[in-house]
């Protein structure tokens, strides 16, 4: 015999998974980025420095402050001064623009690039180390279920939503 279950309580189970599999997302990206700065600390640099760092060595002649701030997806307001305070460590030199006298080219220098070697090491062993226990298909299933996450997460309207409305429309 089949027991049929209200329709409340299906709602009630959707609901339940739906707030438990958001905490879980959200404490574990927030166990990980306490976890990954408190090991970039250990080489005096913030995420935003060490991004920073890493956006300049991969942009190398195009390494512009713009391009800095688009490939870290942040303002070039924001750039400016954690560039400033990169190069007031001697980790990176700064010199003008040959084509736009107005814009500076950033480059490592030699100690930023020991440092970056270094936390670039550690911060691959970090990653290493947390994913260790998932077996390659767990690791391709939260690699795809995250993307989708992140697509679906792009067409919410968080407007809207606070509102009362139950669109999905961004």
């Amino acid at each position: 015999m089949v027991k049929v279950v209200p329709e409340t309580s299906r709602e009630n189970r959707r609901e339940r998974l739906e707030t438990a599999s958001w905490f879980a997302v959200v404490r574990a990206y927030l166990e990980c980025s306490k976890r990954y700065t408190r090991m970039l600390q250990h080489f005096d640099l913030t995420v935003a420095q060490y991004d920073a760092l890493r956006a300049i060595e991969s942009l190398g002649e195009e390494a512009v402050p713009k391009a800095i701030a688009d490939r870290l997806v942040v303002t070039r307001a924001n750039i400016t001064g954690l560039i400033r305070r990169l190069e007031e460590r001697g980790l990176v030199r700064l010199k003008a623009h040959s084509d736009d006298g107005r814009s500076i080219i950033c480059s490592i220098t030699p100690s930023g690039r020991k440092l970056t070697d270094r936390a670039h090491a550690a911060a691959d062993r970090f990653v290493r180390a947390q994913l260790q226990p998932f077996d390659d298909r767990t690791l391709e299933y939260v690699e795809g279920m995250m993307k989708d996450m992140h697509t679906h997460l792009q067409t919410l309207n968080p407007e809207a939503l606070a509102a009362g409305s139950d669109t999905n429309n961004s």
